[in-house]
């Protein structure tokens, strides 16, 4: 699913259940829906990214 889709499918359902829903609380649901698709996109890629390793600098001469 898109995150239109999913942001649309939330505010049928707050609409459905008696809230009304205007402009800016629909631009709110969006921007959520995107900010936590981008963080678990995040996180995944953090996941994946192999152990990190310090090394010790090399001498200066």
């Amino acid at each position: 699913m898109t995150p239109q889709q999913i942001a649309a499918l939330t505010a049928a359902e707050m609409e459905y259940s008696g809230h009304s829903i205007t402009a800016a609380d629909h631009r709110e649901i969006q921007r959520k829906v995107t900010d936590e698709l981008a963080r678990r996109k995040r996180f995944g890629e953090m996941m994946k990214a192999p152990a990190w390793q310090w090394k010790k600098p090399q001498r200066l001469r």
